[in-house]
């Protein structure tokens, strides 16, 4: 087909893509089809291969364009409070799609259950590798040779600051929408979890100096075993 003007175009491939977001997140990959994808955006089907190459990658492009392109390992900060805020900012970032994020976590739920392999992709991918450098952030932070599970628990729970954001959704809109309603609201609640997040590492690293001095005063203070 011809290619079309390019803001005209520009429209049906976002319509295409949220046509077959919603389609895919409420059916799956397998029972979503091309034509109807295509007649809930209002375009001919032969605009799929145009714009996506197939529905394979129409599907890839759902699955991984509305909550933006994940960040880059070589711009990864080399800091922890820097490495923190960045995280947070960017999970939170997406909430200012509003229903749209609502579509995306129906649709990773259901790669989850019905994997294609781009849910493996993304762990693989973006998850483990920024699971590893918040780890390697934090040993150095608390002077560790060797992360031990308390660094991945501390780890986990500063992602989850913001995935309860996404998870718990429903949740947020019931008991206090205004935490993300509004951009004012959204970015007040984005500063309070990195704030929340270094308080978490600040509580870490204390429980950690505490637990030190009690073992070297226990070892200090036992008595010694006569010769």
């Amino acid at each position: 087909m011809p290619p079309p003007p390019p803001t005209e175009g520009a429209q049906a491939r976002a319509r295409l893509l949220h046509a077959a977001l919603r389609l895919f997140a409420e059916n799956g990959f397998a029972k979503a089809s091309i034509r109807d994808i295509a007649q809930a955006a209002g375009v001919n089907p032969a605009s799929i291969s145009y714009y996506f190459g197939d529905k394979n990658g129409l599907y890839r492009a759902a699955f991984t364009e509305p909550m933006g392109s994940p960040i880059a390992v070589d711009a990864w900060p080399d800091t922890l409070p820097a490495f923190i805020e960045l995280l947070i900012q960017s999970f939170m970032q997406p909430l200012h799609e509003g229903d749209l994020v609502e579509l995306c976590m129906r649709l990773h739920f259901r790669e989850m259950l019905d994997p294609t392999g781009l849910w493996q992709q993304e762990l693989e991918c973006e998850i483990k590798p920024a699971h590893a450098a918040l780890v390697g952030l934090l040993c150095k932070e608390f002077g560790l040779k060797a992360a031990d599970d308390d660094v991945h628990r501390l780890a986990m729970a500063i992602t989850a600051l913001a995935l309860q954001y996404y998870v718990g959704r429903d949740v947020v809109q019931a008991v206090r929408p205004g935490l993300t309603a509004t951009p004012r609201g959204l970015a007040a609640t984005t500063s309070r979890l990195v704030d929340f997040a270094q308080f978490m590492v600040d509580g870490e690293r204390q429980r950690r100096a505490t637990a030190r001095a009690a073992a070297f005063s226990k070892k200090t203070s036992s008595p010694r075993t006569p010769e």
